[in-house]
């Protein structure tokens, strides 16, 4: 663990629902229940768990979109949720996340070369001129053409939709990927080309990714380890082999059955 890139440690949340009654104290739900992990620089991390397992409110603290109740978040050795919003901005050009939806997290509005700049214009480092030539270049390593960010989302077809969210998430030069059923939305042949991508830029950006999926043989693919949770909670975590060859918890039984058909 010398060259850890994230760490978590002991981290929950948990969420007021509405009261149920007016007397009534408003009922609590646990989302993540002392989750701890580390992911090292260059390495895919998998999560996988069923809808409600609190995979994707972990990513979201990862990203510091949400705070923990308890608990801490270390990218880099530093803890996320004491930085200031203006060195938190500054931060996150170091990890970016790619969402389920392409086309929901794309302004159809605006040309797609206006919402891969997105993160440069946050950080507001570059001038007009480098932001162009970073997006042209960033278009090119996820296999589209320079000129395509003169067009709209809508002119795209699903698997180009996520390359070109792929390319926003990159274009920061981030180390950290955080990929959140990235390509559930997708057909299984254009999932392949996806998740290819994705390997292909792992080895050109060194990137490492924290990819999140219900699916287990997706995540299997692509990922060195694997970890499992169900219900807030972390039930087991092991290299992928380990995890495929050997479950420890019936629920990953159940998980390597369904992936199986």
């Amino acid at each position: 663990m010398n060259n850890v890139l994230l760490s978590v440690e002991g981290v929950s949340r948990q969420y007021r629902l509405p009261r149920q009654a007016l007397f009534q104290s408003a009922p609590v739900q646990v989302a993540v229940r002392d989750a701890s992990f580390h992911l090292e620089a260059g390495e895919n991390l998998g999560i996988v768990g069923e809808s409600g397992s609190g995979k994707s409110t972990l990513a979201k603290m990862v990203m510091a979109f949400e705070r923990p109740d308890q608990g801490r978040i270390l990218f880099e050795g530093q803890d996320i949720n004491t930085l200031s919003n203006a060195d938190l901005r500054l931060a996150r050009q170091r990890f970016q996340m790619v969402f389920q939806d392409p086309y929901g997290s794309l302004d159809p509005r605006r040309l797609v070369g206006w919402s891969i700049a997105e993160p440069l214009r946050a950080i507001g480092t570059d001038t007009a001129a480098q932001i162009s030539a970073r997006v042209q270049q960033a278009l090119e390593q996820v296999g589209l053409r320079a000129t395509d960010g003169a067009k709209y989302p809508h002119e795209f077809s699903g698997g180009q939709r996520q390359r070109i969210a792929i390319a926003r998430a990159i274009i920061t030069r981030p180390a950290l990927l955080v990929a959140d059923e990235a390509v559930s939305a997708l057909d299984v042949s254009v999932q392949a080309q996806i998740l290819n991508l994705l390997m292909d830029l792992q080895q050109e950006l060194g990137l490492g990714i924290l990819f999140i999926s219900h699916d287990l043989a997706v995540v299997a693919s692509v990922c060195d380890r694997i970890l499992v949770m169900q219900n807030g909670s972390i039930l087991e975590t092991g290299t992928t082999l380990d995890v495929l060859n050997n479950p420890q918890h019936d629920y990953t039984r159940t998980l390597l059955a369904a992936a199986k058909g």
